[in-house]
């Protein structure tokens, strides 16, 4: 069975500078995963999150992997891609279309995962968004001071 799990991650304030990232896993077996930069200029958390499951879903969906079981820790998206809850927010609308549409044409199952909880790969995802974050520290550094 293939599992997934993606995140976002938001510096310097909400909106901030944002990453995202993916793992699938084949089994226990972690494989294929990918971060982000979402920069440089300044999103919400929720779109970072949202971000994440897209990459991962557009991933999945250019190789034609189907049957995906995806956990991801914001309660927010899962339950607006789950159709659980409106999206109320009109920024957010474009993406909730976006996932929502690869999700049902891949035939997923998007989970929500409680966060900083000790799950491997959400605890990896989660890491990965901050090292993306580390590696472009300066940059976005550098535009909070303009």
């Amino acid at each position: 069975m293939i599992t997934a799990y993606c995140d976002g991650a938001c510096r310097g304030g909400n909106p901030g500078f944002c990453s995202c990232a993916w793992i699938l896993y084949n089994g226990n077996t972690p494989g294929r995963y990918n971060g982000y930069y979402l920069g440089p200029e300044r999103h919400t958390n929720n779109y970072a999150e949202y971000m994440g499951l897209i990459k991962l879903l557009t991933s999945l969906y250019d190789h034609n992997i189907r049957n995906v079981v995806i956990h991801c820790d914001s309660l927010l998206v899962v339950n607006q891609v789950n159709d659980v809850w409106d999206v109320n927010e009109q920024a957010l609308l474009p993406l909730w279309r976006t996932a929502y549409s690869l999700l049902v044409a891949g035939c997923h199952v998007l989970k929500h995962v409680k966060g900083h909880d000790g799950v491997v790969g959400n605890e990896f995802v989660d890491r990965l968004c901050n090292d993306v974050l580390d590696q472009h520290k300066e940059e976005y550094e550098a535009m909070a001071t303009d």
